[in-house]
């Protein structure tokens, strides 16, 4: 196992990346605005719908493997719980927008957004922003944001419908439109996914033989309305269903045959946005609502003698007012205003709310054509304690004779407590909630380098950062959620890309992360050593493959069996991914996959299992 280990990573330091071969890509996650990559200082990567379409992944957690600096973790098949760990930090330490619509689940006791859901269907792109991004994007963004853009539609209207199947009895059908009418652009999605699964319960740790089915149906549309080069509106909404059967057997890590989640996600904006003074002040209004469903059931049977059921519903309304004045050519001022609602209910807790005031500022300036310099601060006033002000400068310098660019950031973040954390109702076991939390405070910093050659044919890039955490809140058994934690992450990224012919791209990633915690132990469920490899060939005429090496060192995580739990090593291992696909004409493309083409036995979280070698293909018609 070692040993493919580092074959994999050794491969991926040949030919490093996941970042997009057009520096002049527009980016908005960095800066709030479009901006170009080859003008950002901070560390971002872009994965888009060509990027999926080549992988043939389901899920945006499944493309997320290959991205430097992340690490995912989903425990058991399709629907089971899912969290993406940036640089190191908590997974609540992530903040996930769609569309602009922070998605994050308020009800959730950390606050953290599950990807269990989260598919691929309808997304143009995704941007991953690592680092402190608190003076932009608030409270809980200390770790970094992941913003997911839906597709908008443009030029004559299109239609497309695909169906796909494979193993563990696994079908997906998925209907698209979109077009432009005018000053109108549509997009319109519907999607299926069903799977029977496998055991969440790793078999080979039990002899678990019961599977763990899921089903998802996900529903968005986008509409754009812009009737004249000074006014733009917009809105979106997309609604997912999901229910997947669980393995709820506490430290047993034991099938269970009627435990099932269900989960009802709703996110939903209305946007506005006007050129006023030939284009010096470009004013935005989002209203923003975020609504999400979770219901837990485990009726009494041998595998649980005592029924269990619990529901909690979250919810987020965000009014959010942006002003961006373009003062000089390269000098862009952004100030805004942003208003915002939390809202837990429970069957346990009775209606809970936080309202939060925040005033932000970030100010962007190129000089000399070569330097790039910013600097924010943020205001939060949250209801259930005192001010918090954040702030991030970052610098870029451009050496354009030499193709290279150097770059630097600083940062002051923090996370509220949530609600759960707050106010969640005493058990027998002793209290949970502690409205006496305070917020948990990050200061981060990283310095990098990205170098092109050969007329940007070769990308390659490094980046060293570091984070220091204090207050964490942890849950201490008979004591409840304190104030008591502190960590501290440090590593390195780095990346490259290489287009040595018109038919072959190899991009790559390595990351180096080393965490430490309060007691000097590494934090659970994140590797020291992540590295992946990608090739990409155009075979021929309308033939596409594409092959993924993951390799993902050891780690640790905790044994429920015992009590109190003991810290156990997991083993490292390394994934063989193929897929390709085949347009036969312009309407109609056939395409299919192989998963873990070796078959390796690896366990991603300790008890729960992962997927072993498994196959899928389908067929798209697209008029």
């Amino acid at each position: 196992m070692r040993s493919s280990f580092i074959l994999a990573s050794c491969l991926a330091f040949s030919c490093l990346a996941e970042e997009p071969t057009l520096l002049d890509t527009l980016t908005v996650t960095a800066t709030r605005r479009e901006v170009p990559m080859r003008d950002l200082a901070s560390s971002l990567t872009v994965l888009t719908e060509a990027d999926f379409k080549a992988r043939g992944v389901y899920t945006v957690a499944e493309a997320l493997r290959t991205v430097p600096g992340l690490d995912v973790v989903r425990l058991g098949p399709l629907g089971q719980q899912t969290s993406v760990f940036v640089r190191g930090t908590e997974s609540r330490h992530v903040l996930v927008l769609i569309d602009g619509v922070e998605a994050n689940d308020p009800s959730n006791p950390g606050g953290l957004f599950d990807f269990a859901h989260l598919t691929v269907d309808d997304i143009e792109r995704v941007e991953i922003l690592r680092g402190p991004q608190s003076s932009l994007y608030g409270s809980d963004a200390i770790g970094g944001v992941i913003q997911v853009f839906t597709k908008r539609g443009e030029g004559k209207p299109k239609t497309s419908l695909s169906a796909e199947g494979g193993s563990f009895g696994t079908y997906r059908l998925i209907g698209q439109g979109g077009g432009q009418w005018d000053s109108l652009r549509y997009s319109l999605s519907a999607s299926q996914l069903k799977s029977h699964g496998f055991s969440a319960a790793d078999r080979h740790l039990a002899g678990n033989r019961e599977d763990d089915g899921y089903r998802n149906t996900t529903v968005s549309a986008r509409l754009n309305f812009e009737p004249s080069q000074i006014f733009a509106l917009s809105g979106t909404t997309r609604y997912s269903r999901a229910e997947a059967d669980t393995d709820n057997c506490g430290g047993a890590r034991c099938d269970d045959p009627n435990a099932r989640s269900f989960s009802d996600q709703v996110f939903s904006s209305l946007n506005g946005k006007l050129t006023l003074l030939d284009g010096v002040w470009e004013p935005r209004l989002q209203l923003a609502h975020t609504f999400i469903d979770r219901n837990f059931q485990n009726p009494q049977d041998l595998a649980t003698p005592f029924a269990f059921f619990s529901r909690f519903q979250g919810e987020k309304l965000r009014l959010d007012w942006q002003n961006t004045f373009h003062l000089w050519p390269e000098d862009d001022l952004i100030v805004g205003f942003a208003d915002e609602l939390e809202i837990l209910r429970s069957d346990q807790n009775p209606r809970r709310g936080q309202s939060t005031r925040q005033y932000y500022l970030e100010n962007r300036i190129k000089w000399l054509n070569r330097l790039i310099t910013s600097a924010g601060l943020r205001q939060e006033d949250p209801k259930h304690f005192g001010d918090k002000l954040t702030w991030r400068v970052t610098q870029a310098v451009q050496i354009p004779e030499t193709g290279s660019k150097l770059r630097a950031s600083y940062a002051k973040g923090f996370k509220a407590p949530t609600l759960y954390q707050l106010f969640a109702p005493d058990t027998g076991f002793g209290p949970v909630g502690n409205p006496s939390l305070k917020p948990e405070t990050s200061r981060g910093w990283e310095i990098g380098i990205d170098q092109s050659f050969w007329d940007e044919r070769i990308l390659l890039g490094a980046t060293y950062f570091r984070n220091d955490f204090r207050n964490l809140i942890d849950f201490v058994f008979g004591q409840g959620y304190l104030n008591r934690a502190f960590a501290e992450s440090e590593g390195v990224e780095v990346y490259a890309e290489a287009k040595p012919l018109d038919f072959l791209t190899l991009r790559g990633s390595y990351t180096y992360t080393r965490t430490e915690d309060q007691n000097r132990k590494r934090l659970l469920r994140r590797p020291s050593h992540k590295g992946s490899f990608d090739a990409d060939f155009k075979l021929w005429e309308g033939a596409h493959l594409h092959l993924n090496v993951l390799a993902v060192g050891t780690r640790d995580d905790l044994d429920f069996n015992a009590f109190p739990p003991e810290r156990v090593h997991l083993a490292s291992y390394a994934l063989v991914n193929l897929a390709a696909s085949y347009r036969i004409n312009q309407h109609l493309e056939v395409f299919g996959r192989l998963d873990n083409l070796l078959d390796k036995r690896y366990q991603e979280g300790f008890g729960f299992a992962a997927s072993r070698i498994a196959g899928f293909g389908g067929v798209r018609l697209e008029f």
